[in-house]
This record gives C-alpha cells, sequence and structure tokens, in this order.
C-alpha cells in the first residue's frame, strides 16, 4: 500500500510509482538478506577447487547494465563464484535495482556469491552522492537499508592467496583484526608509491599505503597479493606495487567520464582480466 500526496501538481507520473515500486521490492528484501549476511564473518576465507573459477567485480555505482553484463559473462564463462568488491550505490541512476539484483542472486546462491562492503554503502555517502535523492529522500528506508550495509563482510581471502577489498590496508596487521564494525579504514585507504602510511586528499581520516606496507602485511598473512575496488580508472584496471596490488572498476563511462570498466577472473590459479565498455563504446 502506497501514500498518495496531492501538493498542488499532477499526481506521481509512472516513473515515480515504478520507483515506490521498487522501493518496496528491496524493503521486503532486506530481513532474508540481513540473516545470510549476519552469519558471515567480517572476512571471507573463500576456496574454489582448482577447476572452479571465482569473477571479482569492482565498483558498479548504480549501472544496472553493467551488472547485467557481468553476470551474463558469469554463465557465457561458466564461472561458479562471483565476488563484488563494493560500492554498489550512489552517482549512477539505479542502485536500487542494482541492490535488489545483487540481494536476489546472493539469496539464490549464499554459497556462491560474496558482496563486500564499499564506502558508498554508508548513509554519509548516500546523502550527497545520488542514492539518498534516488530513494525520494526517504530517511526511515535509507537507515533501513543502512543496518544492512553495517552487515556486509568486509573483505576475503580467496584460496589462501589473495586478500580482496574494497579500499585497501591499514598497515601490516593481521587479517584476524579486522571487524565490520572497525570498517572504515579497509572501505576508504588507497595505494601510493610514497613508503609508509601517509595522509591522503579524500580527508584526514583517510590513509596512502605505500609499497613497504604492502610488503609486510603480505608477509604478516602469508599472502601473494591484493584484489581493490575504489578507484575510477581510464582502462578499468591498474596493476601496483610489481604486480601485487590490482586494482579494479566495474562502471564503465562513469559520470561520463568515458572510462573503460574491467574485471578479474581466477581460474587454475591464473588471475585474467576482461575489459569492457558500455553500448555506445
Amino acid at each position: 500500500m502506497f501514500n498518495w500526496i496531492y501538493r498542488g501538481g499532477s499526481i506521481k507520473s509512472a516513473n515515480d510509482l515504478e520507483k515506490a515500486k521498487t522501493k518496496e521490492e528491496l524493503r521486503l528484501l532486506l530481513p532474508k538478506i540481513n540473516n545470510v549476511l549476519e552469519s558471515e564473518p567480517a572476512v571471507l576465507r573463500i576456496d574454489p577447487a582448482f577447476t572452479e573459477s571465482i569473477m571479482l567485480i569492482g565498483d558498479i555505482h548504480g549501472d544496472l547494465d553493467a551488472l547485467n553484463f557481468v553476470i551474463g559473462m558469469r554463465e557465457e564463462l561458466g564461472c561458479k563464484y562471483m565476488l563484488f568488491l563494493g560500492d554498489y550505490v550512489d552517482r549512477g541512476m539505479q542502485g536500487t535495482e542494482v541492490l535488489i539484483r545483487l540481494f536476489r542472486l546472493k539469496l539464490e546462491e549464499p554459497q556462491n556469491i560474496f558482496l563486500l562492503r564499499g564506502n558508498h554503502e554508508t548513509v554519509d555517502m548516500n546523502l550527497y552522492y545520488g542514492f539518498f535523492e534516488e530513494i525520494g529522500f526517504d530517511q526511515g528506508f535509507l537507515l533501513n537499508v543502512s543496518r544492512t550495509y553495517d552487515r556486509l563482510p568486509v573483505a576475503a581471502i580467496i584460496s589462501g592467496h589473495t586478500f580482496c577489498v574494497h579500499g585497501g590496508i591499514n598497515g601490516t596487521e593481521s587479517v584476524d583484526t579486522i571487524t565490520k564494525e572497525g570498517a572504515f579504514p579497509y572501505l576508504w585507504n588507497d595505494p601510493s608509491n610514497r613508503p609508509g602510511l601517509s595522509t591522503s586528499s579524500r580527508g584526514s581520516t583517510v590513509k596512502e599505503f605505500g609499497p613497504d606496507i604492502v610488503d609486510g602485511f603480505l608477509e604478516t598473512n602469508g599472502l601473494k597479493k591484493i584484489v581493490r575496488g575504489h578507484t575510477a580508472l581510464r582502462t578499468g584496471y591498474e596493476w601496483w606495487f610489481d604486480g601485487k596490488l590490482l586494482s579494479l572498476f566495474s562502471c564503465p563511462d562513469y559520470v561520463g567520464l568515458g572510462n573503460a570498466a574491467a574485471f578479474a577472473l581466477i581460474e587454475k590459479g591464473e588471475l585474467k582480466i576482461i575489459a569492457f565498455g558500455n553500448r555506445s563504446q
């Protein structure tokens, strides 16, 4: 049931009605997805068999076409697992639809589909970068969605050697210290060629981590590689630190920049990158 309010103009357009239906669809999914996410730890351990493959997908930012493309590629590639690195909403116009598609997929295949938290899975970002407007400035609804954000895992380790996260790392700490409540640095931090932990242009509470920090983190945890999202890239991907860190971005033509997008595929111990564009590209 939806309340209709006359404000002196025409009644709600078909688009407004469709948006209301979409919001209601997402609202009904939230308790179900919360139950699933609640049972997952802050750091997932995903161990595909050697013959099984896993896709790693970067930022989607409300681009339903991009999401549908990578899901279609999963079928084409015969890929069993998918790991999304966060930033599902904001900037694009279909964040609600993206969440619905991802949550339904997770509910259908909870052991095969994994959703990490990004820095845009926070109320502070949603208020300013599009999702709050998309949902009609509905504070109660946003707070409801934010409770689901809080349940999302922060990171994942694939086959004991690849650490996946939205933003980055916060030093040479053990992954066992990562919690959902302490997610902030892992959602926000960026790689840098400067050694150590340094300040970031993103804000005073955000850090940039250098090659020595990456080496220390990998050594502390017995890992070989880091895969992260968080940064818009012209080609959709970028390698750092002699192949020890890969940055992915899976939203083509992000805010009109004309960039390509990419996702990664780990298959039989090898990491491959698949780049793509939008329909016009």
